[in-house]
Order: structure tokens, then sequence, then C-alpha cells
């Protein structure tokens, strides 16, 4: 590969034209989707937003958790094929275009109280998400070199979780502020502005088969993905590795203002600030994934991390009476922040979504470095449709304390165990297969893991 002049000139990778206008596209998308998605989660169950088509407005929430999942589901097998085609900025500059439509029509609902269409724009930016991930995801090979992709993958989830951080908070907060729907739909406009813009800079990367006939079979080209992936030695374990995560996070995310209502006994400025620690720990965790060695595949800390997740998520079941409130005395942001019960409880949270961050960054990186390039954006894709597939489940599990009445504290330790099982496959992975979890060398040939 060509040494790109940003890298030979040193400036770091973060502010090169190949790497920083992806990431703001990416960043300002993701803040201005769980802006959107927060704001429905904290508004119909605070009585802010209705929804006349649940006779229980609680049983809304896991459903409106399927939304972006279930659109993504439905579009991978065609954006994948387009991202493949068709020249990488050009689907840069298209995708963020339809971003920007899509926004101003859900700012136009928040401002005016129409609660279903701004359900009906959560699932839109589901699918306008299905087709702008594999063209971002499949330019990363292009755009860095292979020794700078757990790095960069590190850099996108850093900014990934920080603006989730930030859209849980401004969506949060603003839709239970007076006039909340027209501050939100400003602010929905503004960041998907911001990411149309910096797309226009993304740089020239040819297509990875031009010459592709696009198929709109989606069981067929649904089939054909999967077959890519299975055909592309060690793909597939981290594809499903990486899925795995995104059930999980989907359900502990759909979750929180359940816990913090129900378990913590908080106001719902706490419930936001919940999945905001969330955000925070996942965060910290990328940036600590994007500063390993380079010449490491990185997935021997995956392991650990994995393993780590689970005891913390385990414990956030026992610390949480330290910390909760009463119905009667409802437990606010400051009483939280001020507590020793409290910041023990924060600190568990931080560490849980941290230690998940620094699992999957290698996992993304080892799916980018070890697919074809002329399918890499079908594999991509792949990987768009299988996250969504978890994740809609993982939304969903959350009826089992919708519907039954069962502790909110129970989905933590549900998602403990699966995180240590997924740890002891690793580790079993580890000890059996020839080269282990780790690739031979990040310059060398592939594993076959």
């Amino acid at each position: 590969m060509t040494i790109p002049p940003e890298r030979a000139a040193g400036l770091p990778l973060f502010f090169q034209r190949r790497f920083f206008p992806m990431w703001t596209t990416l960043s300002f998308g993701t803040f201005a989707d769980n802006t959107l998605r927060q704001a429905l989660l904290i508004g119909i169950p605070a009585g802010i937003i209705s929804v006349p088509v649940f006779s229980k407005p609680d049983d809304a929430i896991p459903v409106i958790g399927t939304l972006l999942p279930a659109a993504i589901l439905i579009f991978s097998s065609v954006s994948g094929q387009l991202a493949d085609k068709y020249e990488t900025s050009l689907m840069f500059r298209r995708t963020k275009a339809v971003e920007l439509v899509l926004m101003l029509t859900a700012g136009a609902a928040f401002a005016f109280g129409w609660g279903g269409l701004a359900i009906a724009m959560l699932f839109a930016m589901g699918a306008q998400s299905a087709f702008f991930s594999p063209v971002r995801v499949s330019a990363m090979p292009k755009y860095l070199a292979f020794d700078e992709l757990v790095r960069g993958n590190g850099l996108c989830n850093a900014g990934l979780f920080t603006f989730i951080l930030l859209g849980y908070l401004v969506g949060g907060t603003l839709i239970v502020l007076p006039d909340g729907g027209v501050l939100v739909g400003a602010v929905l406009v503004t960041a998907s502005s911001i990411g149309l813009t910096a797309a226009l800079f993304a740089p020239h990367a040819a297509a990875n088969d031009p010459d592709l006939n696009l198929s709109f079979n989606g069981f067929k080209q649904t089939a054909m993905m999967f077959r890519h992936v299975f055909e592309s030695p060690g793909v597939a374990p981290p594809l499903f590795g990486s899925a795995l995560f995104y059930f999980l996070s989907t359900a502990l995310t759909v979750a929180i203002p359940l816990y913090g209502r129900d378990a913590l006994h908080a106001t719902p400025l706490v419930w936001a600030a919940l999945n905001g620690f969330f955000a925070i720990g996942a965060g910290l965790g990328a940036v600590t994934a994007a500063s390993l060695s380079r010449k490491s595949s990185g997935l021997g800390a995956s392991t650990i991390a994995i393993a780590g997740a689970g005891i913390m998520s385990i414990a956030i079941y026992f610390l949480t009476p330290f910390a909760a409130g009463t119905p009667e005395t409802p437990l606010t942001l400051g009483m939280m922040v001020s507590s020793g019960g409290g910041r023990i409880l924060i600190a568990a949270l931080i560490l849980t979504s941290g230690l998940s961050g620094v699992y999957i960054a290698p996992l993304q990186a080892a799916m980018q470095r070890r697919a074809r390039r002329d399918v890499r954006a079908r594999i991509m894709a792949a990987g768009s449709f299988a996250y969504a597939a978890f994740a809609i489940p993982g939304s969903l599990s959350v009826l089992a304390i919708t519907r039954t009445g069962a502790d909110p504290r129970l989905a933590f330790i549900a998602a403990g165990c699966v995180m240590l099982l997924a740890a002891g496959v690793m580790i079993y992975r580890r000890r059996t297969l020839p080269h282990g979890l780790h690739d031979e060398m990040l310059s060398g040939a592939p594993s076959t893991v």
C-alpha cells in the first residue's frame, strides 16, 4: 500500500482528510439518531409524547428500540451492493443528503407534536443507516493501512459512543423542557447539516466492483452476503462476536429507563444520565482500544475485556440497592453523584461499557482486514444485517420485564452471564485452533480463525 502523504508527513491520523470527514459524518449522524431515539424513549414513559397505538405506553419502549435495527435488516441486502458498485465519496454525499431530508421531517414532527410521524422517522433513519454503514465500514480499508485499522476503529467507536452520549443527554433533557419538541427538531437538523458538509470533503475511493449487476431479490442477496462471509477465511467469528455486542448493548440501553424508574426509583433526568454513563464508558473503552499495539490484532485484549464486562454487569445487580431512592423520595442526579453508593454504581456502569468498548474494536478490525476486497461492502452489509438481527431480540427481550413486572436489575444478570459465556468461547478457540485468536502478523497472511 502506498503511504499517504499525510501519514508520511507525520500528521495524526485523526486530522487527516482520509479519516476526519468520515469520522465526522459518522459521529454527527449517530448524534442525530440517538437524539431522536432518546427523545422518544424518555418522552413516552414520562407522558410527554402520546402513543395511541399502545394501550400500555411502556410496551412502546422495546418496540421503538427495534425500529432502527428492523430497517437495517430490511435494506442491508441492497445497501451492500450499492456500496460495492459506486465510488465511496459519492455514496457518502448521497446518504447524508437523504439523512438531512429525514431530519427536517422529524424536526417538524417534534415541533408540531406529531408523535406518530416522529416514530416513523426513526424507522426511516434506520433505513438510511443501512445504506450509510457498509459505505463507511468498507471505506476504512481503502483509506487506512492494515496496521491502522484497530486504531481507526477505536477512534470511530470513540466518536460513536461520545455522540451517542451527547444524543442521550440532549434528546433526553430537551424533550422535558417547555417547547422541547422545537428544540429537539432544531438540533436534529443542525447535526445532519454538519454531517452532510463533512461528507463533501471525503476523498475519492474507487468502487470495489463497478460492474456489479444490482439485484433487489432480498432473500437471494442476503443468502449471498452470508455466503461471502463464510467463504472468506476468518470473517464469521468476529462478525458474530460483534453482533453479540449489539444484542447486549441494545437490551441494556432499552431497559435503562425501566431500571432507573423501577429499580433506582429515580427521576427522568437520571434515566437519561444512566445511558450517558454507558456511553462515556464505551467511548473510553474505544479510546483504549485505539491505543493497542499496531503489531497486535488486539483479540487477546478483547477476550479479557468481555470477561471483565460480564463480572461488572453482574455486580451492578448487587450495587443497585445502595444507590436507590424511594418512591416517596426519588433519586435525583445530584443525590446520585453525591452519595458513595451512587458513585460506585456510576463507576460500575462506566467500567462495564468501557470493557465492552475494548471488546468490539479488534473484532471490527479483523472483519475489515480479512474480507475480500471485491465483496468487502457486501460482507460489511452482512455484518449490519447480523447486528440488526441480534439487536431486535435484544430490544424485545425487555418485554420480559414490561409484561411480567420483573425486577429490571435482572437484565444486568442475564447480560453478564452471556458476556462470560462469550469469553469462555473465545478462550476455548484460542486453546484449540492452530493460531489461536490472533492473526499471524497484521502485515502478513490472514489467520483462519
